[in-house]
């Protein structure tokens, strides 16, 4: 089954063998804005479901299309390209924040994160949680991040991230890091 994504431009291509594409008419059923002229338009989806595209010539319908409509899947957390495992103090020390990445999703769309919790856990002592809203450490975040020696552990947990056309933000991977 065909699926539009909510947040970014889908395109198609709208063709009948022997119509010109200045005859073919093109109307639609569900959440779903068509626009452009000719053979090639752009679908904008606003809300998950169902939507049809029905086209036609010259008052003669040539098919009814089915489409779901979804959002974008979920990013993946990464610290330095990495999702969990260990890392050398160095390498951590140097990151700036959590990114959020769309590994094979076909559109050019980009993720934010919102914010996450961290948790440090200096190696034999208490954690120290620290709140940091936004992707880049904030000032709380990046003292204990400056605090990284082998052997500490880094918790990052509740990351949330907004993709285009999200209204609210969503809870993706947590990652946890050993330092060497």
């Amino acid at each position: 089954m065909n699926v539009f994504y909510i947040g970014v431009e889908n395109p198609i291509t709208i063709s009948a063998s022997g119509v010109s594409s200045n005859d073919v008419t093109v109307t639609k059923s569900g959440p779903i804005t068509i626009s452009g002229r000719g053979s090639n338009r752009v679908v904008t989806a606003s809300a998950p479901g169902q939507a049809k595209v029905n086209v036609s010539a010259n008052g003669v319908s040539l098919g009814s299309f089915d489409f779901r409509i979804k959002r974008i899947p979920n990013p993946e957390a990464r610290l330095s390209g990495k999702k969990d495992g260990s890392m050398g103090t160095g390498e951590f020390k140097a990151q700036g924040g959590v990114g959020a990445f769309l590994d094979d999703f076909d559109f050019d769309a980009t993720c934010q994160v919102a914010g996450f919790n961290l948790v440090y856990v200096p190696k034999r002592q208490d954690a120290i949680p620290v709140q940091n809203r936004g992707a880049r450490y904030n000032d709380a975040a990046r003292r204990v991040v400056n605090q990284a020696k082998p052997g500490d552990i880094y918790y990052f947990e509740n990351v949330r991230a907004k993709c285009p056309g999200d209204t609210a933000t969503r809870k993706i991977n947590s990652m946890v890091f050993k330092i060497q």
